[in-house]
């Protein structure tokens, strides 16, 4: 019989069976002790299968302490290869390691402690940083709280050098749970207990969990925001601060402004130079000053930035004033502060200020309508951001969203789409719901207006209201687009209304010259098809919320479609807004939508041009123009609407329609419709319309409904008679308008 006595405890049953077998007549035991070295060198020599260098025997000793087991594993797993000679592995065979674990794991109570408190010991006596997480977790296991508190410190300062912000954020927070457990704890951590909660909220928020950062600022707030050291209760308001505008800007405001108070009584520091940047920024109800006062605080911010030496943060702060002279038209002065905050954040390689950089220059060159290098700047800032362990972040997703917004824009649907789909596949989350709106613009273009209704329903129900106009302006374009490509102009033009009473600043009005073409379409398309039912109420009330858009144009002096520096879409907005008035004013002008369409083309915004010449091919056959004379417009628009399925559904029914050959595959017919008022067209009629709206000639006509081409033509001219039209195009589009060609009610 064998039994290992270095396996305690033993099971009662073997420890008492071994007592009476030991007081046995007849039994002889012969206790095993470990090999001496040269009994090592004698076994490894016979596994080796010859000499081995005395150097590698003393390792082996030293490693398996005679143990010949232990021994065979360690030379089984480093076997001399040709004529190389014998080396040990660094790490554990994995059957030794299996083993090893598998014994440990028998240890209980204090012996598990001491195991332990032993490895942690040994792992730390390494010195190396990457195994003070392991360090920290032994320790804790062990149940020794003061040796544990340092390393969850080193350890969070370990993940935090190889950008593992969540890591660090859950050792930071493990760390303020020992600390009450600690006698001394201050000095035991090398650090204090406020400063840990910041540095905890900043893993949180780098990580892109800012649910969690909100949580820990709110608990560190109530801690410590009436504390003894002004600058400790500053810091902690801040923090507060910036989680609390999610759902207050009056609440976020008030709190910086006492952080602010307690700074002016504490040195210079980058965290008073961080909270007067975000004082300058954070958006609040409009004061004609207000853009001069923010002026005035981001240079005191850059001023305090210089003086503590935070170099990352002053070119952040850089960034913000660049933006700033971009809005005020500065467009040199803007690049001219970003080159410099470049300058300073590739020297200091700081992740945080490359992204800020990457945002605000990205976002410049899209509005100056530079597309190619707006989305050039965005991809290149993914990069660093990315590599800074930020790539969760609430900032690079709107940097990710800058750079399909680009594509977009230049009509390159499908490399957008593959920037965003895989940014996208769960559902929005309150903080990263930029890339999800994005998605719904891209589900739009290709043709998935559910898809794009259905996300922009999860969107509105996780987004916080922070009361950004900017925001607001966007979120109210993309609805007010998506509407509008569902035929629902109706619910368009209300988005339009919702948001514009929140635009008032000039930095704000500025950019709302997409919005207002919108809502001006919206008015358009709901007059048409008033007209179209010959509902006079209805097509007056498109015509008073027309009137009620221009007004409100008027009240902000004319500045959504006055030429700006910084903006160079509000000419093409500005033409645009004209087409759409003449349209609703039941004279589409094609002139006016050919002017629109070569500015657009002129600004490399293929989807937008295509759509200018698809109306001004329908203004052109509206007014019994030839189909030769609307041909060049309509192609065009076929060729740049590539990638906007919506868009190109529309123009090949037209082209159908109107017989103009589009080199694409042909739009089905839509499905028969039944009759409507007040245009009493019979059965019969509704089938040829359903025909003629496809582009069918009369003989085609006939043929489909087993008529003779002379009836078939007796049923036209009695349908462009009730419908009040002298061509065959008119009616088409007069059909569709008025809802005849689509089943359901009109």
């Amino acid at each position: 019989m064998t039994c290992r006595s270095d396996e305690a405890p033993l099971a009662a049953q073997v420890a008492g069976w071994l007592a009476q077998a030991r007081g046995a007549a007849g039994v002889e035991e012969i206790a095993l002790g470990p090999l001496s070295r040269a009994e090592v060198a004698e076994q490894v020599t016979a596994l080796a299968d010859g000499p081995v260098p005395a150097g590698v025997v003393d390792e082996l000793f030293a490693r398996a302490e005679g143990n010949p087991f232990f021994t065979e594993q360690l030379v089984a797993a480093a076997p001399s290869r040709g004529g190389e000679r014998l080396s040990v592995p660094v790490g554990l065979p994995g059957r030794l390691a299996e083993l090893l674990a598998a014994r440990a794991g028998r240890c209980a109570g204090g012996a598990r402690a001491v195991l332990h408190e032993r490895t942690a010991r040994a792992l730390q006596a390494t010195g190396d940083q990457a195994l003070a997480a392991e360090v920290a977790g032994h320790w804790q296991a062990a149940g020794r709280p003061a040796e544990e508190l340092p390393a969850r410190v080193a350890a969070a300062a370990a993940a935090e050098r190889v950008f593992g912000y969540a890591e660090a954020a859950a050792h930071w927070q493990r760390a303020i749970e020992v600390w009450l457990d600690v006698p001394g704890a201050a000095a035991v951590a090398g650090i204090e207990l406020p400063r840990m909660y910041v540095w905890a909220i900043d893993a949180f928020h780098q990580s892109g969990d800012d649910v969690r950062a909100g949580m820990v600022a709110e608990e560190a707030y109530r801690r410590f925001a009436h504390h003894a050291d002004p600058a400790t209760a500053a810091v902690i308001c801040d923090r507060a601060a910036r989680y609390r505008a999610f759902d207050s800007r009056a609440a976020a405001l008030l709190l910086i402004e006492e952080a602010l108070r307690l700074f002016e009584q504490a040195p210079p520091s980058a965290d008073h130079a961080s909270a007067m940047l975000r004082y300058a920024i954070l958006p609040r109800p409009a004061e004609g000053s207000q853009r001069a006062g923010a002026v005035a605080l981001m240079t005191r911010a850059l001023e305090i930035a210089e003086e503590a030496g935070a170099t990352a943060l002053t070119s952040r702060i850089l960034a913000s004033l660049a933006h700033d002279a971009f809005l005020c038209g500065q467009v040199e002065e803007g690049f001219a502060f970003l080159a410099r905050g470049w300058a300073l954040a590739w020297a200091s390689q700081d992740g945080p200020a490359l992204l800020e950089l990457a945002l605000h220059e990205s976002d410049a060159l899209l509005k100056l309508a530079r597309f190619q290098r707006a989305a050039d700047a965005a991809l290149r800032g993914l990069g660093p951001a990315r590599q800074a362990g930020l790539g969760a972040s609430r900032e690079t997703s709107i940097l990710e969203s800058n750079a399909a917004e680009a594509l977009l824009a230049m009509g390159r649907t499908t490399e957008a789409a593959a920037l965003i789909d895989p940014l996208t596949s769960g559902p929005p989350t309150r903080h990263r719901w930029v890339v999800h709106e994005t998605r719904a613009d891209i589900d739009l273009v290709r043709g998935d207006i559910d898809a794009a209704a259905r996300r922009r329903q999860l969107i509105d129900a996780v987004r916080p209201d922070i009361g950004h106009a900017d925001f607001a302006r966007e979120t109210a374009q993309s609805a007010a687009e998506l509407a509008l490509w569902a035929e629902r102009p109706g619910d368009a033009l209300a988005e339009a209304r919702r948001a514009l009473p929140l635009l008032k600043t000039p930095d704000i009005t500025i950019l709302c010259g997409r919005l207002l073409t919108a809502g001006m379409r919206a008015c358009a398309d709901l007059a048409e098809q008033a007209r179209a039912r010959r509902d006079q109420p209805a097509a007056e009330n498109a015509v008073a919320a027309a009137d009620d858009l221009a007004s409100w144009v008027e009240q902000m002096g004319g500045a959504p479609f006055t030429d700006h520096p910084f903006l160079a879409t509000i000419p093409a907005e500005r033409a645009t807004w004209g087409a759409e008035r003449t349209r609703l004013a039941g004279a589409s002008d094609p002139a006016a939508w050919g002017g629109a369409g070569k500015a657009w083309q002129d600004l490399d915004c293929p989807h937008r041009a295509a759509y200018a010449w698809w109306r001004q091919a329908q203004a052109q056959l509206d007014a019994c123009q030839p189909s030769t004379v609307a041909a060049p417009a309509l192609q065009a628009a076929a060729a740049a609407a590539d990638g906007h399925e919506p868009l190109l559904a529309q123009v090949r029914a037209l082209g159908q329609r109107a017989r103009i050959p589009l080199h694409g595959p042909a739009a089905t017919a839509p499905p028969p419709a039944r009759a409507r008022a007040p245009y009493r067209l019979t059965g019969q009629e509704l089938a040829v319309l359903q025909l003629l709206a496809a582009g069918r000639t009369n003989a085609q006509i006939g043929a489909e409904l087993y008529i003779s081409p002379k009836t078939a033509g007796v049923h036209v001219s009695s349908i462009l008679r009730k419908l009040g039209v002298t061509s065959r195009v008119q009616a088409a589009a007069l059909a569709e308008r008025a809802g005849l060609l689509r089943p359901g009610p009109p």
